[in-house]
C-alpha cells in the first residue's frame, strides 16, 4: 500500500439538503477515478454509496459511506453524507473529519434547509472551508442568476462561480470555464468525456469579466497577489490557481462548480 504524506490527503464531505444528487454524484466520480466500470443507479439499488438493504428499499441515504482513491498524486477520501434531517447525525460525523464540505444544491430547487443546515456546521460548528456544487442543472426551468444571487445574499458576495452554465436545461452539455475562459462540451454518452474550445459570440465578455472578477476576489485577500495584479494588471493561471487554494482555505471564497 502506498504510504501518502499528511498534505497529500484530501477528506471531503459530500453533504447538502436531500434528493439533491449527492449519492449520484459520488458514483459518477468513482467512476471517472476508476473504481467502478460502469455507473449504478438508485432506481436499480446497485449505487456504491447506498448499499445496505434499507437503503436500496428506500432510495435514499441513511448512513455516511466512504470511497477513495488517487489523483494527482493524491489520495482523496469522499465522504457522501445521508440529506434527510433525520440522519443529521451522520452529516455532523462525516464534517467532523472532513478538510471542507462539497455543498451540493438542487439547481432546480436553489437553497433549501439542509443547505443551510450543513453550511451552517461547516461555519460554526467546525470552521472548514466549503464550496457548491449546483446539480441537476439538466431540469426544466432552472435559474443560473437567481441561485447565485440567492447564495450571495445568504453567504456573501465570496461565493463565486468557477463554472458557469452555458446551455443549462434538458440538453445541458457545456460549462463555461472561467479560470481559463474556455467552453467544455462533454459528450451525451455518460462518459465524463469532453472536448474544449474558444468561446464565441456573448460568452467572450462573459467569461472575460467573470475571470476579471475572479481575479480582483482572490487578490483581495494577499497582498502579494494584489501587488502582483496592480503591476502587471493581471494574475497568471498559476497565480490564480494559487490564489483559490489560499482563499479556499481562509474561507475568503467559496467556488461554485457546475454539473448534472
Amino acid at each position: 500500500m502506498k504510504n501518502y504524506s499528511t498534505e497529500n490527503i484530501i477528506n471531503m464531505a459530500l453533504v447538502g439538503h436531500a434528493s439533491t444528487g449527492k449519492t449520484m454524484l459520488n458514483e459518477a466520480i468513482a467512476f471517472n477515478a476508476g473504481i467502478i466500470n460502469r455507473m449504478g443507479s438508485i432506481e436499480d439499488g446497485n449505487t456504491v454509496s447506498d448499499y445496505h438493504y434499507d437503503e436500496i428499499q428506500s432510495q435514499h441515504s441513511i448512513s455516511s459511506s466512504l470511497i477513495n482513491f488517487e489523483w494527482d498524486e493524491k489520495k482523496l477520501n469522499i465522504i457522501d453524507a445521508p440529506g434527510y434531517l433525520d440522519f443529521q447525525g451522520e452529516v455532523k460525523a462525516s464534517m467532523r473529519v472532513a478538510d471542507f464540505a462539497a455543498v451540493v444544491i438542487n439547481a432546480a430547487n436553489g437553497i433549501e434547509v439542509g443547505t443551510e443546515l450543513v453550511y451552517e456546521y461547516a461555519t460554526k460548528d467546525y470552521d472548514i472551508p466549503q464550496l457548491i456544487i449546483l446539480n441537476m442543472l439538466d431540469r426544466d426551468n432552472v435559474d443560473f442568476e437567481n441561485i447565485i444571487e440567492s447564495a450571495k445574499q445568504r453567504y456573501g458576495y465570496k461565493v463565486f462561480p468557477i463554472q458557469v452554465p452555458v446551455n443549462s436545461g434538458e440538453h445541458y452539455s457545456q460549462v463555461g470555464d472561467v479560470l481559463r475562459k474556455e467552453i467544455h462540451t462533454y459528450s451525451n454518452d455518460g462518459s465524463g468525456n469532453f472536448t474544449v474550445g474558444k468561446p464565441e459570440g456573448e460568452w467572450v465578455a462573459k467569461l472575460d469579466e467573470l475571470h476579471e472578477q475572479l481575479i480582483e476576489l482572490i487578490a483581495e485577500s494577499d497582498d502579494a497577489l494584489l501587488e502582483t495584479f496592480f503591476e502587471k494588471g493581471g494574475l497568471s493561471e498559476e497565480e490564480m490557481r494559487g490564489g483559490i487554494h489560499a482563499a479556499v482555505q481562509n474561507q475568503t471564497l467559496i467556488p461554485l462548480f457546475c454539473c448534472s
